[in-house]
């Protein structure tokens, strides 16, 4: 299944599809360099290797860092994986500025 698949497929299934595509858009505008593909049934952005992933769930959107442990100093970044963590968006407004230095610490790590 493609990405654009799987938002479509996503715009039936649940009330949260309009923030994901939001988010989705959001972070390609961030990092028009990451291919966008579909790993563990979600969408993926890859550079070197993986760096997020957008994972939708009822009331929110998980915004997965596969190297999130690393990105901890951070204090929305959540989760207690051995490297993978993720920030909430439950809405437009997490879409900030905290939210963009998390990825830009994120693509720093990518190119390491």
């Amino acid at each position: 299944m493609s990405a654009d698949a799987y938002f479509e497929r996503l715009d039936r299934e649940k009330a949260i599809a309009p923030l994901a595509r939001q988010l989705r858009e959001w972070v390609r505008a961030r990092a028009p360099h990451l291919s966008e593909i579909m790993k563990w049934g979600y969408p993926w952005y890859q550079g070197g290797a993986l760096v997020c992933a957008i994972v939708p769930h009822k009331a929110h959107i998980n915004l997965q860092f596969s190297r999130g442990a690393e990105l901890a100093a951070h204090v929305r970044v959540e989760g207690s994986g051995k490297a993978m963590r993720h920030v909430k968006i439950y809405g437009a407004d997490d879409l900030d500025d905290g939210l963009a230095a998390i990825l830009a610490d994120a693509l720093a790590l990518d190119r390491t």
